[in-house]
């Protein structure tokens, strides 16, 4: 298999990931945040702190699939066809979201935050972790 197919691979994966990332933080943290209180507004909100890591580790993982500024760009189609998944399964569970442009535009930049950070932390690691093993160095912070 040729490099350049591991890397459409890799970047493929890093959509998936990221797409897969949102209903499943959502409704897992809907589920972990409304397991006494059946599922409403305030539920809804308490779903909202709990998925945040969530969406941090499936940065972390897409920055280990795939890196740079395209990687970036990936992750944020990924986040955008997870919003579209979102509204596509509440759609067929029956309870459809009322959501308007300004709402989608809010909740994608909401989804996006955490995401965006897990993927910044996992390529700094990266690059940390290459710079020291290029030098040499026990020492990380003395890598030149």
């Amino acid at each position: 298999m040729t490099h350049e197919r591991l890397d459409v691979a890799r970047d493929l994966a890093a959509i998936v990931v990221a797409a897969l990332a949102c209903p499943l933080a959502l409704f897992g943290g809907a589920l972990l945040g409304c397991a006494t209180q059946g599922f409403n507004a305030t539920c809804a909100m308490s779903a909202i702190v709990v998925a945040p890591p969530a969406l941090i580790a499936a940065g972390l993982i897409a920055a280990a699939l795939t890196r740079g500024f395209w990687g970036y760009i990936w992750v944020v189609i990924g986040v955008v066809v997870g919003m579209a998944l979102i509204f596509i399964l509440t759609f067929v569970g029956g309870k459809l979201l009322p959501i308007d442009p300004a709402t989608g535009t809010i909740a994608t930049m909401w989804f996006l935050a955490p995401m965006s950070a897990g993927y910044l932390l996992g390529r700094g690691a990266a690059w940390f972790i290459r710079a020291w093993r290029r030098s040499g160095d026990k020492d990380p912070k003395t890598a030149s």
